[in-house]
């Protein structure tokens, strides 16, 4: 809010709407700039930073896939809700095969 307040003398000649298009505009900007940054830290800043947002990102999508199991809202048989559970366990593995092997030597990455 404070922010908003700062700008609003630069943009006091505009409507509400372009005013708020612009506050977009550069929030938008300063993710960007936040991520380039993060290019600049250690690789365990890289990695918290990163976390939280791709983790909710996931977690956001797994929840999507969840409301299509709503019966009023969507038709769907067996099979394809049995599709959509192995595609995820297929992903979930992969990412714990990347985990472990990570911590493991590279020649090991199938029979360890």
């Amino acid at each position: 809010m404070k922010q908003i307040i700062q700008y609003s003398q630069l943009y006091k000649d505009i409507s509400v709407w372009d005013f708020s298009r612009e506050a977009l505009i550069l929030d938008e900007v300063k993710e960007g700039i936040k991520e380039m940054e993060a290019g600049k830290k250690s690789r365990r800043e890289r990695f918290e930073f990163y976390r939280e947002k791709r983790l909710k990102n996931a977690i956001d999508a797994i929840k999507l896939c969840q409301n299509m199991s709503n019966k009023n809202s969507y038709e769907y048989t067996d099979e394809e809700a049995r599709k959509i559970i192995k595609y995820l366990r297929e992903a979930i593995q992969e990412l714990e095969h990347s985990f472990k092997k990570s911590t493991k030597n590279k020649d090991t990455k199938y029979f360890g």
